[in-house]
């Protein structure tokens, strides 16, 4: 089927490789497995309902194939539901293995996970589980995956093929600052992650912008704006009218025409406010994190990331899933800013470390809605949720 902006006589380019599964006996398996969540172990937290078939928040542990198709058999039985009815996953967003061939342990020396599939075996295992996040997802859901310069640009074909190239919206480079460490001879060091950004039909974009002190290199007009230029660039004549109409037009001492950005004021002083890019070089890596949010698990992710990714695809009740759970980072974001969440990892250490974030959530730090992270307690309980066990395939 060709589908909407494809270019008469291309053909959309697939990975092909031996033991390839169809897509079509993928999606079978759904309907051929029994129910893959232990009911018999169920656990409540909080005032959860022992009634509800699917809570709003849902802890997993167990392999995440097995689980996802459970989900996908309830999003399809109506018990998947964001808070405005809609049925599916608004956001998803995962942080698979990155193919490094490393087996990694926590802070106490528990084994986290294995990292060692490669190649077709790696791709061929996240390709199925796209599969069933691609389904899982609201026909306005997002999906955010999380890799690095190992295997992203093999995943960025297969994304293709599973939600359609004219469903891309992003490779978002996350540069979390130089580290000597990582520093090769003979090539520049590697210091970002690549974050493939999808949507299945429609998707919610809400804008965010970074905040921070503006310092010396601004100006005032003759109102007292603070204001900053650019380059005229390649605006017309018209276009200059028009800006100059607008008070957006500066005229350098030697004659050269800047257009004029201006700047806010806050009690503090001047900030400068911009909208946020595809590149992200404004979060520290998980090496930096302050001392409350370490939690000693391998490959944690800072909050500000996903509160980022939270905060742009959704909005206050939708639903969130992370079927790579780890260290809890996306449920404990979700959680703080109103969203309802589903968490799945197939490591003990990784279901441990997430309860134990959840239950003191409290004692975190709470977010502001300008993205400063203040010194102050986030102090409301985690809202309830319950721990199931998915069978193993």
């Amino acid at each position: 089927m060709k589908r909407k902006n494809q270019v008469r006589g291309s053909e959309e380019p697939k990975l092909q490789y031996i033991g390839k599964s169809p897509e079509e006996k993928v999606l079978a398996d759904i309907d051929l497995r029994e129910a893959a969540f232990d009911r018999g172990e169920q656990k409540e937290t909080g005032s959860a309902s022992s009634k509800e078939d699917a809570p709003s928040n849902m802890l997993i542990s167990g392999e995440n194939r097995t689980a996802l198709m459970e989900l996908i058999r309830l999003k399809r039985s109506g018990k998947v539901v964001n808070r405005d009815g809609t049925h599916g996953v608004r956001l998803i967003y995962i942080d698979p293995p990155f193919s490094s061939n490393t087996t990694y342990k926590t802070k106490s020396n528990k084994k986290a996970y294995e990292d060692n599939l490669a190649g077709i075996d790696f791709i061929e295992f996240l390709r199925v589980r796209l599969i069933l996040l691609r389904e899982l997802l609201a026909d306005n859901g997002s999906i955010y995956v999380h890799l690095d310069w190992k295997m992203s640009f093999h995943i960025k074909v297969i994304m293709d093929e599973v939600f359609g190239p004219e469903n891309f919206l992003n490779d978002i480079i996350w540069h979390y600052g130089g580290r000597g460490a990582k520093a090769i001879s003979g090539q520049f060091s590697r210091n970002h992650d690549v974050i493939l950004l999808y949507r299945k039909d429609k998707h919610i974009f809400n804008k965010l912008y970074t905040i921070k002190e503006a310092g010396s290199g601004f100006q005032r007009d003759s109102d007292g704006r603070a204001f900053k230029t650019a380059p005229r660039g390649d605006y017309t004549d018209s276009s200059i009218k028009r800006l100059k109409a607008e008070g957006r037009i500066h005229t350098t001492k030697t004659g050269k025409t800047r257009i004029k950005y201006f700047l806010e004021e806050s009690p503090d002083g001047v900030v400068d406010k911009r909208l946020v890019s595809d590149v992200w070089d404004d979060i520290p890596d998980g090496m930096h994190l302050g001392k409350s949010e370490k939690t000693g698990y391998p490959t944690q992710k800072p909050e500000a990331l996903l509160k980022r990714i939270i905060e742009t695809s959704t909005d206050p009740g939708d639903l969130v899933l992370d079927a790579f759970a780890g260290s809890g980072t996306t449920l404990v974001a979700a959680e703080k800013l109103g969203r309802q969440w589903i968490g799945i990892d197939s490591g003990e250490p990784a279901i441990e470390t997430t309860r134990e974030r959840l239950d003191r959530v409290g004692e975190t730090e709470r977010y502001e809605e300008d993205g400063k992270v203040p010194k102050r307690k986030y102090e409301k309980e985690c809202g309830p949720y319950k721990l199931y066990k998915a069978h193993p395939e």
